[in-house]
């Protein structure tokens, strides 16, 4: 069985809507992202909106299935802590240099504790 699949994600697509803003996927854009053997990883893109989701969808002999692809979560940096603000807060207060030579770049801003 030979599947047309951005035809079928296209039909698919008018059974639902965008979870953002409500508008009908029908208008969506939907891009094949890649191929593993019966199944795809496509991009839809909500065409109101432009929130963007992937898919896995499998197709076998029997039936089509459409499944959320699940994403590894952003990697992101630590917060800032409060002792840090503090002490850029304190370092700022009695900084005399200008704005280029406080944001060279280097290793580590000295303090007046590091001079001394």
């Amino acid at each position: 069985m030979r599947v047309n699949i951005l035809r079928f994600l296209r039909e698919q697509a008018r059974e639902y809507d965008c979870s953002v803003c409500g508008s009908n996927h029908s208008r969506s854009d939907i891009r094949v992202l890649g191929k593993l053997e019966s199944a795809w990883i496509v991009r839809v893109t909500c065409a109101k909106c432009q929130t963007a989701f992937k898919l896995l969808v499998v197709v076998d002999e029997q039936r089509a299935a459409v499944s959320p692809v699940k994403e590894e979560p952003e990697r992101r940096k630590p917060a800032v802590t409060a002792d840090e603000v503090i002490d850029a807060h304190e370092f700022l207060e009695s900084y005399q240099g200008d704005v280029r030579t406080l944001f060279a770049r280097r290793d580590k801003v000295r303090t007046e504790h590091d001079a001394s």
